[in-house]
């Protein structure tokens, strides 16, 4: 085979594949958009969660009165959305009327449920229903 018929072979052969790399690369794109305009329908977007948070647990003894006394400013700022802080919540965990390994069990629940990990979510205070 002469030199000139195999460089038209070489070059026909490397045209070819990247042809075929071509459709293949158009292929991609199409089912790309196609799936994410579906997911895009189908999907509700889902609020971020905080990126980092840490839980302290400490109960206040000598404390109650004067939180109970702002209960009424808490309730009403739990109806307004609070914005997302980033960061690590440095703050106490309050209990009333649960102990301690309660409050684990509770928090440990609403982890699994949620499907949060427990390091991203926080806990300002758990309260005991009657």
């Amino acid at each position: 085979m002469p030199f000139t018929d195999a460089l038209i072979v070489a070059f026909s052969g490397i045209a070819v594949v990247f042809f075929l790399l071509i459709i293949l690369w158009a292929i991609i794109e199409m089912i790309n958009r196609t799936v994410s305009s579906i997911e895009n329908r189908i999907v509700a977007p889902v609020p971020a969660a905080p990126q980092r948070a840490e839980t302290v647990q400490e109960e206040p003894a000598a404390e109650e009165p004067a939180v109970a006394a702002e209960e009424p400013a808490v309730a009403a700022a739990a109806d307004e959305p609070e914005p997302v802080q980033h960061g690590t919540y440095g703050g106490e965990l309050l209990l009333f009327d649960v102990d301690e390994k309660t409050a684990a069990c509770i928090m440990a629940i609403v982890s699994d449920q949620t499907r949060i990990p427990l390091n991203q979510l926080i806990f300002k205070s758990i309260r005991a229903l009657d």
